[in-house]
């Protein structure tokens, strides 16, 4: 049932709510909608959005506050919502300590960088590994870019290191 037979059938209990998404009009069903609804009820009306972004409101003092797919939201005229992407976070390894990152590619100082902030007891000049499923390693240079994926493993020795 679309909403403008939603609209013409009429409901003691209900009624259309003009709210925004990322900035595009976006009618709703009032009183309530989950966040998943609301942000299919977006696509429906062609915001270019996905069901698997992220869906904040946005508060009166500007900070947002993010709305789960099954968290129900009572609805009013000029909401504010902002959809986006999920970000890509990997957990990988780097000397057997694990290392979050964010996003789909990093540069080996780049995880260099992330291991040191997230507490590894290395240092920048330090030569990182990729250790490779066959069992054997490659070295990554500061900037070689590793496509990231959950899982990898990363060791990093100081450049003086014979072992």
């Amino acid at each position: 049932m679309t909403i403008d037979i939603l609209e013409a059938e009429g409901s003691r209990h209900s009624h259309l709510v003009k709210v925004t998404v990322n900035e595009r009009p976006v009618k709703l069903l009032a009183p309530n909608e989950t966040g998943e609804q609301i942000k299919i009820a977006a696509i429906e009306q062609n915001v270019e959005i996905d069901k698997n972004y992220l869906l904040d409101l946005v508060l009166d003092d500007g900070t947002h506050r993010r709305i789960q797919d099954h968290e129900r939201v009572e609805l009013h005229d000029h909401m504010v919502f902002v959809a986006r992407k999920p970000e890509h976070n990997v957990l990988i390894t780097v000397n057997e300590q694990p290392v979050r990152l964010k996003g789909h590619s990093a540069t080996g100082a780049e995880i260099k960088v992330a291991a040191i902030a997230q507490g590894v007891a290395i240092q920048l000049n330090f030569v990182l590994q990729e250790e490779l499923p066959n069992g054997t390693s490659r070295i990554v240079g500061d900037n070689d870019v590793v496509h990231l994926r959950e899982h990898l493993r990363f060791t990093a020795i100081a450049p003086d290191d014979n072992s």
